[in-house]
């Protein structure tokens, strides 16, 4: 008899979930999702239902069953301390004075996850813009004169494939008789019989006009609903509605005599309707996620306000709509979501302050004209994947329009997002076991440069050339075609989160003059990267805590190990605000390819004009491919995967090679001490500075920062700081301010010195746990560091730890490190006093912009991968009030 309740909740549920959702009242409630633990969902539910009567249970959240809508009055007294807890991290859940048990009770509810709270917000569209009549009317009035003979491309195109359209004559995206190549090649394409068969490409807009001629016949009613309206038909309904039936008509208008074909004619096209009246962030996870059986594209020419001050990104619960899209739309496969990069580039816009468009899960297509130059409106970023063909230089695309009209003015990215969604259409259908990350993959390697002279391109490791401008490079539906159809398909995917650096540094700019570079970095290496089963990059994303008193003053850059350099941000003139960039994740695509291993430095600086920048904390998150894909696991957005990847090295056996290390090392340092018989001396006065263990962060014309002090040597799975360059000399070159003297006192303390530190190595190596080895690289060598007593991955393991005098142990790691460069280092005639090297020393003062030693205790709380947002700007998503 227990279980019946259980049973008829289950029912209720799924009897809630066929019917249409209840029009929300926000004015009179407040509503908030949980998350309740799947593993014993109906009974978790049943009594959260029943223990939180207050709370009304509205339905389930469409297409993600462990997720439910629960509502109270306004004035409930709940309210003084509901909020988000384990989501957003703006508007948190507080324990308010005398709701302690009610909160309590709340957030210790057995299986409770995740509480979202619920605001309705305003998504915009990609507005086209604005049109140049006459030079429409002119280009319009050339095209119509069919004389040239490059038209003869045209006429063939047209009576091989029985195209009648009257609008195709100047559909010049399709085929460009005015400057031959510009155009996306889809003719062979078409030819081969590939136009678009069995794939469905969701439009999620202002509505789909189903009901034209032009899209009737390739309408998907299953894939479409209205989510403004809460009914399954999105139609257009208000005056402006027409932004949606456009991009459709781009993707798959059919071919008849009509306006123009689509794309993908022979596709299929749905409307998901989001865009046409407030939404809250329920409605938004579900359209992305809607029709996810029938849906295997969604086209999104949307995003927050293209006015170069806004920062805005979606909130927790539509990113993890979005990765159960890419782990299970498209039958495990993937669904592909395609985003407009954005209309903001004569605002300074850049669309890596846009959550939706640096999400690892999109892709971000950028436009260029039909000159193959790039417009003044189109937004760069390091996000930017590809760009194909929009409005500009006098012309625009042509396409289906509301109410059995014919469109000559689509443009911006609005039209080249559809565009590009229509290729991959043709590229799905030619080989349908592509999954989301082989597309992107595919859309790389199959571009084609464009406007190098211009675009700024670096040489990446999978031997392209990428832009900020123009990513990888336009779009060609033929090569994308031929390259899928011989694409062997990526292993999982892999991540490796690195640990959070805290730096805490700033920089001021003049009015004349650019602020020097603020420098940190991580190192990686091979076992790192091994430790977590990743094999090379695809994703880079980073995410930073930047306060500046003029936020469209910063700017960001991360260098890879290859030397890739990836500008996270560029100065915004008109974004003034105060708030900085707080948990805000910048994302690259410009890394495909890198294994991964060596140097990733980030840079910040301030532009030019009376600023201050101040760099708090930073953390690496790389995403690519697996090493051994039987060992792939499935990305969870709640997970901490840095804390998981410490556990993981905590427990690495000992292997064979930190044995050979050791012995290396015995007789590396054994060879060391010989040679320092010849008493290598250096005067005070030349050394001092180089035997300080200082790290300075240089700025780009050379010119050095304050230094800070360097910290005590911590394992090789956590973050390093950028290395200091003065103890590591070129290669065959000695350090020429060396002096060498006959005094022996030298020899004496140093022979002193080595044995001590050979009997510390022999006895550390004894009695340390297992888990405790670190490894890193010295030049052509490797060798074994012992953590001082101011390091341990737990307390179990520091209890372990001999009880050696630490400071000792410090100053001969620091030896150690020293005897083991290419050259030997200068000494102070006085460094050897004992007592004097304060700057090795724990006790020191803590270095500003240091990376965590390595205790978990120190490590600052993970954040999502990839889509952060500006705590002040995301209660209605966009800062400045307008929520994209």
């Amino acid at each position: 008899m227990k279980l019946l309740p259980l049973v008829l909740l289950q029912c209720f549920v799924a009897l809630v979930a066929a019917f249409s959702v209840p029009k929300k009242d926000y004015s009179a409630r407040q509503y908030f999702i949980v998350e309740i633990d799947h593993s014993h969902l109906a009974e978790n539910l049943h009594t959260f239902i029943n223990k939180h009567s207050d709370y009304h249970f509205e339905h389930p959240v469409r297409g993600m069953d462990d997720h439910f809508v629960f509502s109270v009055e306004k004035d409930h007294e709940h309210l003084q301390f509901l909020g988000n807890h384990n989501s957003n991290n703006h508007k948190l859940m507080k324990r308010a004075p005398g709701y302690e048990d009610a909160h309590d009770a709340l957030i210790n509810h057995p299986g409770l996850k995740l509480v979202h709270m619920l605001y309705p917000k305003k998504l915009e569209r990609r507005r086209p813009v604005p049109v140049d009549f006459e030079a429409a009317e002119e280009m319009a009035a050339r095209d119509l004169q069919i004389t040239d003979s490059l038209q003869e491309v045209l006429k063939e195109v047209s009576e091989k494939l029985g195209i009648n359209d009257p609008l195709f004559l100047r559909q010049w995206h399709l085929v460009n008789t005015r400057y031959p190549g510009n155009d996306i090649n889809v003719k062979n394409v078409w030819y081969e019989g590939i136009r678009g068969h069995n794939v469905t490409v969701a439009v999620v807009d202002d509505g789909l006009d189903h009901d034209l001629d032009d899209l009737k016949a390739n309408f998907n009613a299953k894939g479409s609903w209205d989510f403004n309206d809460n009914t399954n038909l999105p139609t257009p309904r208000l005056f402006d509605d027409y932004h949606g039936t456009r991009c459709a008509g781009e993707i798959a208008a059919v071919k008849n005599d009509v306006c123009g074909i689509g794309v993908a004619y022979e596709g299929q096209v749905s409307g998901v309707r989001i865009l046409s009246a407030a939404v809250s962030s329920e409605e938004e996870a579900a359209a992305m996620i809607y029709g996810l059986e029938t849906n295997d594209i969604y086209s999104c020419s949307w995003g927050p306000t293209d006015n170069g001050k806004t920062v805005a990104a979606p909130d927790m619960i539509v990113r993890k709509a979005m990765i159960k899209g890419v782990q299970e739309g498209r039958q495990n496969k993937g669904s592909v979501y395609v985003f407009a990069s954005g209309n903001g580039g004569r605002a300074f816009d850049q669309c890596n302050f846009d959550g939706y468009t640096n999400s690892i899960y999109s892709i971000t297509v950028g436009a260029i004209d039909h000159k193959d130059l790039h417009p003044t409106y189109a937004e760069a970023c390091s996000a930017v994947m590809v760009v194909t063909y929009s409005s500009g230089s006098g012309e625009h695309i042509q396409t289906t329009d509301i109410r059995k009209r014919c469109s000559l003015g689509h443009g911006g990215t609005s039209a080249a997002a559809p565009l590009a969604a229509g290729v991959f259409a043709l590229v799905l259908e030619a080989n349908p076991k592509l999954n989301w990350r082989d597309v992107q993959h595919v859309a790389a390697r199959a571009a084609v440069t464009v406007n190098e002279h211009d675009g700024d391109y670096q040489e990446t490791a999978l031997g392209l050339k990428y832009s900020h401008k123009y990513g990888y490079g336009k779009i060609d539906a033929e090569k994308l075609v031929e390259e899928a159809k011989k694409w062997k398909g990526v292993k999982p995917q892999a991540w490796y989160y690195a640990d959070t650096l805290e730096v805490n540094e700033a920089v001021k700019s003049g009015e004349t003059a650019a602020s020097d570079w603020i420098s940190s970095s991580v190192n990686l290496t091979e076992d790192d990267l091994k430790l977590v089963n990743f094999e090379r990059v695809e994703h880079v994303t980073v995410t930073v805590n930047i306060e500046s008193a003029f936020r469209g003053q910063i700017q960001v850059k991360l260098t890879s190990p290859s030397g890739i350099v990836s500008k996270l941000a560029d100065p915004r003139p008109f974004d003034q605000s105060t708030r900085g960039l707080r948990d805000w994740t910048f994302m690259s695509v410009a890394h495909f390819g890198e294994s991964g291993v060596g140097e990733w430095k980030l840079e910040v600086s301030s532009s030019r004009g009376q600023n201050e920048v101040t760099l708090k904390n930073w953390q690496l998150r790389l995403f690519g491919e697996v090493i051994d894909a039987d060992k792939a696991e499935k990305y969870d957005l709640s997970k901490d995967y840095a804390a998981e990847r410490r556990e993981l090295s905590k427990n690495r056996p000992t292997s064979t090679s930190e044995t050979l290390t050791l012995t290396l090392t015995l007789t590396l340092t054994l060879t060391t001490a010989a040679a320092l018989s010849t008493s290598l001396i250096t005067t005070s006065s030349t050394s001092q500075t180089s035997t300080e263990t200082t790290k300075t962060a240089t700025t780009t014309d050379g010119h050095k920062k304050k230094p800070e002090t360097e910290k005590p040597e911590k394992p090789e799975d956590s973050s390093d700081e950028e290395s200091d360059d003065e103890d590591k000399p070129e290669d065959g070159k000695q350090d020429n301010n060396k002096h060498y003297a006959a005094d022996h006192a030298g020899q004496y303390f140093m022979a002193l010195a080595v044995l001590g530190f050979l009997i510390a190595i022999i006895t550390m190596k004894c009695h340390k746990s297992p888990g405790s080895t670190r490894r890193r690289r010295r030049d052509d060598y490797e060798f074994d560091i012992i953590p001082g007593e101011d390091y341990s991955d737990s307390d179990e393991e520091e209890r372990d730890l001999l009880d050696l005098d630490g400071s000792r142990q410090r100053e001969q790691e620091n030896l150690f490190d020293e005897f083991n460069a290419e050259t030997l280092p200068d000494y102070d005639d006085d460094m050897f006093q004992i007592g004097d090297e304060h700057e090795d020393h724990a006790e020191a003062r803590e270095p500003e912009g240091k990376a965590p030693t390595g205790k978990e205790d120190s490590l600052t709380t993970e954040t999502p991968e990839s889509y952060h947002g500006d705590n002040g700007s995301q209660e209605h998503l966009v800062e400045e009030g307008d929520r994209r």
